[in-house]
């Protein structure tokens, strides 16, 4: 008898050190081990099902004196296309607009060498609109002065094509202010008022917006003057007031906040899967979802695994490649792979544009690029 009951408690430790690792754990070891690698302040959270994980490090401020939390809005940088992308998608659900309508039939302003350029151009970056990805000081009177996305329209339109519609992938901020000038043309509304209304009040998302106030992370920058080395410690950014939050990104958001807004992309919260799939198509196993954001100070990603109710999200107040490491490196445990540590490397960035093109691909559904 008692040779079978230590043999029952050899086979139950067994099968305890063989049990899996939990979510958590699993994203935490990821996490610490990347944390060797490369420095980063913000904040990873990730999610499965009812299975939650969330890290901070570092602090919101320049000063180290003020936390970093889940409510804590972040600048998101080209991440915030997310919203421009499913306000399009609610509008076509409701019948105002359609995926392949010529962005002419809504913005009549436009040349006609705009005729055959459809939303879904605009959508996929497959428009041949202007990249914008660099600052033209020349569109800075018109920049500044904006209201509205449909006030830069005339910036776009002055900038020539560069080439077909539909016949080659170029990233293009420019295509994604013409689509905030769509939604109000179409919705009657201000683009931050609609986005406002049909995204962020919708789903309590109460510390999402496109000004930041002072409980915002600073952004904090070793960018210096041209010539000049970077500097010792990361310093505030300098503002520009032409590169205002727009339908092309640099809006704010929240670890909190973003978690309701995968939620309701992952389930039917917001679009239907019809116009989901058309919104943000599958171009590989499992479906993934999402965009990465960068610009000077703030490096971000959102990702969601609609088959999988599965979603991580990086929030950092530091200059790229700090979120997009901590992404390449979380990623994979979305879809069961190990973590992939990655190793420090030198910022490229040269411009202080919120909105940097993904280094990664062209697809910001599928791109592990910076955009």
């Amino acid at each position: 008898m008692r040779h079978i009951v230590l043999s029952l408690l050899t086979i139950a430790a067994a099968s305890a050190s063989a049990a899996p690792i939990s979510f958590e754990a699993t994203f935490a070891e990821c996490t610490a081990a990347q944390l060797k690698q490369a420095p980063f302040s913000g904040i990873v959270a990730a999610g499965m099902g009812d299975q939650r994980f969330t890290h901070v490090s570092g602090f919101a401020d320049g000063q180290n004196k003020i936390s970093i939390t889940r409510e804590t809005p972040f600048r998101l940088a080209s991440v915030g296309k997310l919203f421009t992308r499913t306000a399009i998608g609610i509008l076509a659900d409701s019948g105002k607009l359609g995926l392949d309508d010529s962005v002419r039939s809504h913005l009549p302003e436009l040349p006609p060498s705009f005729e055959p350029i459809k939303i879904s151009h605009l959508l996929h970056h497959r428009s041949g609109v202007a990249p914008m990805t660099r600052p033209d000081m020349a569109d800075a009177p018109v920049m500044s002065a904006a209201k509205s996305s449909r006030d830069l329209v005339v910036v776009v339109a002055a900038k020539p094509l560069s080439f077909a519609a539909g016949s080659q992938e170029q990233y293009s901020n420019g295509g994604y202010l013409i689509l905030g000038a769509v939604i109000e043309a179409v919705s009657r509304q201000n683009y931050r008022e609609y986005v406002q209304g049909q995204i962020f009040s919708r789903l309590g998302m109460k510390t999402s917006g496109f000004v930041a106030g002072q409980n915002a992370a600073v952004p904090l920058t070793r960018m210096t003057a041209a010539g000049q080395a970077p500097a010792a410690t990361p310093q505030p950014r300098i503002e520009f007031e032409e590169f205002k939050a727009s339908s092309a990104g640099d809006a704010l958001s929240s670890a909190a906040d973003l978690e309701a807004f995968a939620i309701a992309i992952a389930g039917d919260g917001l679009l239907s899967a019809k116009t989901k799939a058309a919104v943000f198509p599958q171009r590989s196993q499992p479906w993934r979802l999402g965009q990465l954001g960068g610009s000077v100070g703030s490096n971000t990603a959102f990702w969601v695994l609609p088959e999988r109710n599965t979603w991580l999200v990086i929030l950092s107040n530091f200059d790229p490649p700090s979120g997009e490491l901590m992404s390449a490196a979380l990623s994979p445990l979305l879809t069961g792979e190990p973590c992939k540590t990655q190793e420090h490397r030198a910022m490229q960035m040269t411009m202080p544009v919120p909105m940097q093109p993904p280094r990664g691909g062209l697809d910001a559904t599928n791109a592990l690029g910076t955009g």
